[in-house]
């Protein structure tokens, strides 16, 4: 937590403790204005305490539960619906509205900014305390399919105790235009790529999705789409036919 005053540095067994000396000879009742001082001192060990108790995130953000199946896609089907929305009011049913959406710029890169859409707060009981974000990452148009598909990676952030604890999810979704109307494919979750991709994550940065050193690519694939993850070599599919067949816009 930063603090803008300055304050004696505390470590050690210092950290509970504190001395105040006094001069010899004071009143018994001392000016208002000391009074507020020792206040103010009390008020900033406080603070200082408070700081060292939240620590490092614990390393269960790495091996935590993956959802099932059918709540995350009942999940990404919220995050679907919301796009859907935001296409048909701000956009006038052109996907190109995508492009206005704000730009996700990676600090200390020189990486161009990535679009993201996102969807907040879903099945969640209180606002920021729990439940699941969801960030679906523009990888862009598909050249293999046309140029009006539009392939994301949609990651599920898991929320408790208004902390993020967990990437729960990453899978791939592909919007395609026919029409005036949107159609969906949503890809399966892969247990074995989410594992690899939580194996890079920076215990000491906050959790989101994408984090700023995450390197998404869409890569060619003989199952019909694919997205690399560069940095943990994770690769997700999504295939045109079986189960992830194009549904329509919910």
């Amino acid at each position: 937590m930063p603090l803008h005053n300055p304050a004696p540095s505390v470590s050690g067994s210092d950290v509970n403790t504190i001395s105040i000396a006094l001069p010899a000879g004071l009143p018994p009742a001392a000016p208002r204005g000391r009074r507020s001082l020792v206040g103010l001192l009390l008020a900033l060990l406080l603070m200082l305490s408070a700081c060292a108790v939240r620590g490092p995130r614990p390393a269960a953000a790495l091996d935590a539960p993956v959802l099932a199946d059918v709540q995350a896609r009942q999940i990404v089907g919220e995050w679907q619906r919301q796009l859907a929305a935001y296409i048909s009011t701000d956009g006038h049913a052109d996907p190109a509205a995508l492009a206005r959406l704000p730009a996700l710029r990676a600090t200390g890169t020189l990486r161009p900014g990535r679009i993201s859409f996102g969807a907040l707060d879903v099945q969640a009981t209180l606002a920021e305390y729990d439940g699941f974000d969801v960030q679906g990452l523009l990888l862009g148009p598909s050249a293999t399919h046309g140029a009006d598909d539009y392939l994301f990676v949609v990651g599920i952030v898991q929320r408790r105790g208004y902390r993020t604890v967990a990437i729960a999810d990453i899978r791939l979704v592909a919007m395609t235009v026919r029409s005036g109307r949107l159609d969906w494919a949503v890809g399966d979750a892969d247990e074995q790529a989410l594992a690899r991709y939580r194996a890079t994550i920076d215990l000491s940065a906050t959790l989101r999705f994408p984090a700023d050193q995450d390197r998404f690519e869409p890569v060619p694939c003989a199952q019909g789409l694919c997205a690399d993850e560069l940095r943990s070599q994770a690769r997700w599919r999504l295939s045109r036919s079986g189960a992830a067949q194009a549904a329509a816009s919910p």
